[in-house]
């Protein structure tokens, strides 16, 4: 996400509240979503090209740059918003040379631990970039992937209700102890399932799980736009150090 500067927004600022609006930190540290929706609406009604439809040629012109400026206004002044509310709940984000600030928390009694230094260069998991980021505790990372792992069904049931092993045969699996500790590895070193169905169970055995920021934001360590803001982060995180590993990476922003 390509960052705003101060002199980007302080001069959208003035598009959307108008020059006699009076300036400053203060003034965008208190800026609120719905008052820039609100200037906005406003604005878009007195400038709207539509309303000078029948104006001379030159007039039509000038409204449609004002009403392309004052677009180009709202959308500076969002993804700014955006970026302050990140930066917030992130602790600016590797804003100062000694690594992140705190984040706000809400569990500060029950994680104590917050990472306190520089972000390894090589693509991360969501939940240990969370953590390398200083937003959450490692001690919530596996609390989130043991809320994440409850939520998936058993392979062994998967394969019985597409047909592909019986009761019989799921016991066998169980308490064959060699040849590999998982399930779908036992399956297949006894012949019981090929490589290609134990991939399809694990696919759709993931598919059914709910992804890991919904736990931290039902822990309360984030809200759902913070989280969207985070997956973008991620994703170009991921990116840059992508070259030599392999694409079991977010790369791309996930839902």
């Amino acid at each position: 996400m390509p960052q705003i500067s101060e002199t980007e927004v302080f001069r959208a600022c003035r598009t959307l509240f108008g020059p006699e609006l009076q300036l400053s930190r203060d003034f965008l540290r208190c800026l609120q979503p719905s008052g820039v929706r609100s200037a906005f609406r406003k604005k878009a009604k007195a400038t709207h090209p539509d309303r000078f439809a029948v104006a001379a040629c030159n007039i039509r012109e000038k409204q449609l740059r004002l009403f392309q400026d004052l677009n180009q206004a709202h959308e500076t002044v969002q993804a700014y918003l955006k970026q302050r509310d990140l930066a917030s709940a992130t602790g600016s984000i590797r804003s100062r040379p000694g690594g992140p600030s705190q984040p706000r928390r809400r569990h500060d009694n029950s994680h104590s631990k917050y990472y306190r230094g520089p972000l390894p260069p090589r693509p991360l998991q969501f939940g240990l970039f969370l953590y390398y980021l200083g937003v959450i505790p490692f001690s919530a990372v596996i609390a989130a992937l043991v809320w994440q792992r409850q939520q998936r069904p058993v392979l062994g049931d998967i394969a019985k209700r597409w047909g592909w092993l019986s009761d019989v045969q799921v016991r066998q699996i169980l308490n064959f102890r060699s040849g590999g500790s998982k399930f779908g590895e036992r399956a297949e070193h006894l012949g019981l399932l090929t490589p290609l169905q134990v991939r399809a169970i694990l696919l759709h055995q993931r598919s059914r799980q709910r992804q890991m920021g919904h736990f931290f934001i039902e822990q309360g360590f984030f809200d759902e736009e913070i989280l969207n803001l985070l997956l973008e982060k991620l994703a170009e995180h991921n990116r840059t150090y992508r070259q030599g590993y392999s694409g079991q990476y977010y790369y791309r922003h996930r839902n």
